[in-house]
């Protein structure tokens, strides 16, 4: 029997979901999220039957790609400065049922005419896939549904992401209504085209005349799975109680409608309901023992649960108190410390303009680069000043100091009460009361207050963080870093330098070492060729002849 169902859903950042992780989960790819540096690999998940973007026919063809496109969503999700929208909505989305009846192709026009018509009425993009019925192998499961995910985001005169389509907030339920009307009129219209007899009502029991009966909710995959392994849950149990009910009262309705006099016959609709029920209803003694018994076990939980929600929001308003007060306390010295550093810039200045009071009443000398000099010779005196004399960069020397310390004493102050994680904590307390509908307990001024026009620090001055204490926090630290990296270069400079003295000493005591190895080797080869000569034998005398010496010819 052919059924009707369409939820709606947001894909929002503060659920903690990414719209490029949904795109990639449905249309069973593989896409990569920018946003959060991460791979989206569903290409190993089963059940995808169809997949297709529809978009205004103006829409720039490269968002029409899914990576490209979803990641395009999540981009324009972020502040002009970089940092991410935490609770931005990224997306909407129908789940819709499909008629296991129909044919594949049948199925397809079917999302192919909603999506069309739902482009053309509201200018966004649609990302639709179908997803076949998980295939257990024990029952037939008949749960064909389609994924029908859409952009907040209009599609501008350049075919391009534009304003966020304010009618999803401003008509919503209308939007919605009229989504469901025209889903049930396209599958009919694909029913009797087909020439199935069936057809389905997207309007509610008291709609159709049928408000005796209670409707119930819808049970995702997970729940189904585990109904079939005989496991019971919150939303299965509190649907098998409805039922339960609405059998009991659909067979009363049946007994006043034929009790009547005049001839009237039940509705099919409601003979088939009450046949529905009976075959899922079929409850043995002992299943319909222990339903109770979960039943009450659930209505325990809910007990707990609520206890322990009601102690979460009294811890809550005592840390809002406290850290509201830790605020407080912060911003007074915070700003107390600011009007001191403004007290002491002015004596500065007023030191220097004194200075140079004195300085345009002097004759004889002037004043340049530090130094006195004659108005005659021009050469450097000896001038006597008076003990506040100063200089313009003695001045903006000692300025910079000043609030070099003022950044420092800040920072020291903001570690000391770790005000950017109290502060954190604050708006997260006061997110949490603001949710359960808690008054937020801020103080008022009083009357002599406001008659003094005396600023009240208080949560709802918390902008001031932002504005005036988190950038001289930031300022300071950053400013430490650039000193602490400058200095360990240096540092490794200079380890650079000395290693360099050190390979270049180093290798002028290995130069003189095979200097002195080479000079020694010589002088021993030298040695050696003298003690040669020494013992080789005398070569022998000739005799002298007696007319050796005879010149006589």
């Amino acid at each position: 029997m052919a059924i009707f169902h369409l939820n709606e859903s947001n894909i929002s950042r503060s659920d903690g979901r990414s719209a490029v992780a949904c795109a990639a989960y449905r249309a069973c790819e593989k896409l990569e999220d920018y946003t959060f540096g991460k791979t989206q690999d569903y290409t190993r998940k089963k059940g995808l039957e169809y997949k297709s973007i529809y978009a205004p026919e103006h829409t720039n063809e490269k968002l029409l790609d899914r990576q490209t496109l979803w990641n395009e969503v999540e981009k324009k999700e972020f502040n002009a400065d970089g940092s991410m929208k935490a609770n931005a909505r990224l997306a909407k989305e129908y789940t819709c049922a499909l008629p296991h009846e129909l044919t594949h192709q049948e199925r397809i026009k079917i999302v192919d005419d909603f999506c069309r018509d739902f482009v053309k009425k509201h200018n966004v993009i649609v990302d639709a896939c179908i997803h076949a019925p998980h295939d257990d192998g024990e029952t037939d499961n008949k749960n064909y549904h389609v994924h029908i995910m859409f952009t907040t985001r209009l599609v501008n005169e350049k075919g391009e992401l534009g304003k966020k389509q304010r009618t999803f907030n401003d008509d919503g339920p209308k939007i919605l209504k009229d989504s469901r009307a025209t889903f049930a009129h396209v599958v009919n219209t694909a029913l009797e085209n087909a020439g199935l007899e069936e057809r389905i009502d997207h309007r509610s029991y008291k709609d159709q005349g049928l408000d005796f009966l209670e409707p119930t909710a819808h049970e995702g995959h997970e729940v189904t799975a585990l109904r079939r392994q005989g496991i019971d849950t919150e939303i299965s149990l509190k649907n098998d109680v409805i039922k339960a009910k609405n059998l009991e009262t659909a067979r009363e309705y049946q007994q006043i409608i034929k009790g009547l006099d005049q001839e009237i016959i039940v509705p099919n609709k409601l003979e088939d309901q009450i046949a529905e029920l009976e075959k899922e209803l079929r409850l043995t003694a002992a299943e319909e023992q222990k339903l109770l018994a979960e039943l009450a076990n659930l209505d325990r939980e809910e007990e707990l649960l609520q206890e322990k929600l009601a102690q979460q929001i009294d811890n809550a308003y005592d840390n809002f108190i406290e850290q509201q007060s830790q605020y407080i306390e912060f911003a007074k010295r915070f700003y107390a410390k600011g009007d001191h550093t403004n007290k002491r810039l002015e004596l500065i200045d007023k030191q220097l303009e004194k200075s140079q009071k004195w300085l345009s009443k002097q004759n004889g000398f002037y004043y340049s680069n530090g130094q006195f000099y004659d108005n005659y010779h021009h050469q450097r005196i000896d001038v006597s000043t008076p003990s506040y004399f100063t200089t313009h960069h003695k001045t903006a020397t000692k300025k910079e100091e000043v609030m070099k310390q003022y950044r420092k004493d800040l920072t020291t102050l903001a570690d000391d009460f770790d005000i950017e994680n109290t502060v954190s904590a604050l708006k997260q307390n006061a997110k949490k009361l603001s949710d359960n509908a808690i008054e937020l307990p801020i103080p008022t001024p009083t009357f002599m207050q406001k008659l003094r026009r005396e600023y009240v620090h208080s949560f709802d001055t918390l902008d001031d963080f932002k504005t005036d204490m988190k950038p001289v926090f930031d300022d300071y630290r950053a400013e430490t870093l650039r000193a602490e990296k400058e200095k360990q270069k240096k540092i490794q400079e200079e380890e650079n330098l000395e290693a360099s003295r050190q390979r270049t000493a180093e290798y002028h005591r290995k130069l003189d070492a095979e200097r002195e190895l080479e000079m020694k080797l010589r002088r021993e080869e030298r040695q050696q060729l003298r003690q040669s000569w020494a013992n080789e034998p005398e070569p022998e005398k000739k005799p002298k002849k007696d007319n050796d010496f005879d010149l006589s010819m």
